[in-house]
């Protein structure tokens, strides 16, 4: 079962805020600060990270493993989505909103995360902290990404009415499936 490590060595966080590519044109000073600020979080094959629908009170930096993102569906089904590996972020959506969870995060064997609180991020991008710049670049970058997706799916959606049609038929036999067994 995953949970935070009281025992926190502050030499091992320290370390994998140095190792991080992310985080490397910051000053030593800089990362020294960030080390104070971020949790580590150990996790097992399979534990959760964070649930679709919990609040969304900080990010995370996976500093090491794997961690899968899954869309909950209906009868308790899951649709796995991406991949998140070292060095990338998990949950910022929820910095910038404060809306809830839109995933559930699961690892993927072996996992450590860094973890910043929401307040904690407030209080570094307030004293301007350019950690806090940088993650506020890499969060627009995503988004800018993501929608650059979402706008190519529907444009394949909208320029293959017929092929479209039929995949909508598809999910909806397997969902009926579903549903009567």
């Amino acid at each position: 079962m995953s949970a935070f490590d009281p025992r926190n060595d502050p030499d091992l966080v320290k370390n994998l805020v140095d190792e991080l590519p992310l985080l490397s044109e910051l000053s030593a000073r800089e990362r020294n600060i960030l080390a104070a600020v971020f949790r580590l979080r150990s996790l097992g094959d399979g534990d959760t990270l964070c649930r679709e629908g919990d609040r969304g009170a900080s990010f995370f930096i996976v500093a090491k493993g794997v961690i899968e993102v899954y869309k909950e569906l209906p009868n308790e089904q899951r649709e796995k989505l991406a991949e998140i590996g070292r060095n990338n972020l998990i949950g910022q959506v929820a910095l910038i909103d404060g809306k809830p969870r839109s995933a559930t995060c699961l690892a993927k064997g072996s996992s450590i995360v860094l973890e910043c609180a929401r307040d904690d991020f407030d209080r570094l991008f307030q004293a301007g902290s350019p950690f806090a710049f940088k993650i506020i670049d890499q969060v627009v970058i995503d988004l800018s990404k993501r929608l650059r997706e979402a706008n190519t799916q529907l444009h394949e959606l909208y320029a293959n009415p017929k092929q479209t049609l039929l995949l909508l038929h598809e999910a909806a036999l397997n969902i009926q499936q579903t549903i009567t067994a």
